[in-house]
């Protein structure tokens, strides 16, 4: 059988061109097509950025950031009892009874823990949380639906607090001693304790790499109240010597409220008047909460970032809100304006949620908003954990995914 070879007759010069110019056309028209996509996508970040209507308009009805309470997970709740809500991880924990009763994003109890716990101070970091009974001697640090250790210490607890790696500060009142600041690893063993005679401790917090404890005192002795702010080098502490690394003496009648360790072992201490940072020895004040402006909030309890909250009249019984930011990494500034007064705010992460009474504004520390929650009654309290927010109530929790 002979294999029959079929030869393709060229292209004369006019077929090469004619299809050249489909080809252009069809690369032109994408082309186009690509450009106008583009200075669309331009144009509406824009005006989204720009333009507060256009901005509303987008979040409600195209990118639906708003939400009521007539399509949201509940969890029902009795009032009459003692429960508290602890966020944690991803859940919604409820502590009723001895159990700490823990409810995912949709409203079902996943699982649960026992723990002799009534009236509970606690702190949350990463996959730990810290948990004891205020006033009493009971402590636990759990992770996940596991008791890490548990214990009673010699005294009444009055703050806890948890690093991410799980390293454990308490401070203890009830003593021959005005406080001890009692410091554990992450298995539950007593590291060193340091003891105040003559000084109340108002917070302690072990850095993010468990090597320095910053704690926060004040003095009432005299006629003006006294803040210092010590810390201490944990390996050093370990061996016996508990001599702080830096002392800092905040000016007369500027009360310390909270520290929180940021990264890269920045310490950020927050008074009742300003907003400070330590880091490598070297106090620097960042923010101040106590300008001739109504500053209703301020804190650091965000990743990496700081805020304060500036109220501004409106009318004879109108006012806004202005959120300022500052990101202590980055050194940006961001702000969000919300059109009301702010009465509670909630922080986990790089989110806040701003409580209006009705309404709940979820921003991040961009200044953006991520969703509006619109209810039909007053709201309660709200608690945020990761990726889920619960709206509480008397009777109930309403749940929102972030």
């Amino acid at each position: 059988m002979k294999k029959v070879v079929e030869f393709k007759k060229p292209q004369t010069e006019n077929e090469a061109n004619n299809s050249k110019k489909k080809i252009n056309k069809k690369r032109l028209a994408i082309l186009i097509v690509i450009t106008i996509l583009v200075l669309a996508i331009i144009t509406t970040i824009a005006a989204y950025t720009s333009n507060k209507e256009f901005r509303n308009f987008m979040d409600r009805y195209i990118l639906q950031k708003d939400i009521t309470d007539e399509n949201v997970a509940v969890i029902d709740i009795d009032y009459d009892s003692n429960t508290n809500i602890i966020p944690y991880g991803r859940y919604i924990c409820i502590l009723a009874e001895n159990n700490l009763e823990q409810y995912n994003s949709s409203g079902k109890k996943e699982q649960e823990v026992k723990i002799e716990i009534n009236n509970p101070i606690y702190d949350v970091n990463g996959r730990y949380l810290v948990i004891g009974e205020k006033g009493s001697q009971k402590i636990y640090l759990i992770s996940g639906t596991q008791i890490i250790w548990e214990k009673n210490v010699d005294g009444n607890l009055s703050k806890v607090t948890v690093n991410r790696n799980g390293y454990v500060s308490t401070i203890i009142s009830g003593t021959s001693y005005k406080s001890v600041i009692v410091t554990y690893d992450d298995k539950g063993n007593e590291l060193f304790k340091s003891y105040l005679s003559n000084t109340t401790a108002i917070d302690a917090r072990i850095s993010q790499d468990n090597n320095y404890l910053g704690y926060a005192e004040i003095s009432t002795s005299g006629t003006v109240i006294q803040s210092n702010v010590k810390i201490i080098s944990v390996k050093e502490a370990a061996e016996k010597n508990t001599e702080p690394v830096f002392n800092y003496t905040a000016p007369q009648n500027s009360l310390i409220l909270r520290l929180k360790y940021q990264d890269k072992n920045r310490l950020i201490c927050v008074y009742d008047d300003s907003i400070h940072m330590i880091e490598s020895n070297i106090d620097v004040k960042l923010m101040d909460l106590q300008e001739d402006k109504k500053i209703t909030f301020g804190g650091a309890q965000l990743t990496n970032c700081i805020y304060r909250m500036v109220e501004e009249s409106t009318g004879p019984f109108t006012a806004n809100t202005n959120v300022e930011m500052y990101n202590i990494a980055t050194q940006k500034e961001s702000t969000y304006l919300v059109e009301g007064v702010v009465k509670h705010v909630a922080n986990y992460d790089n989110i806040m949620a701003l409580n209006l009474g009705s309404e709940v504004d979820f921003i991040n520390t961009s200044g953006w908003l991520i969703k509006r929650y619109t209810s039909r009654q007053e709201i309660r309290n709200i608690v945020i954990c990761d990726g889920i927010a619960g709206i509480i109530y008397r009777d109930k929790i309403e749940l929102i995914n972030l």
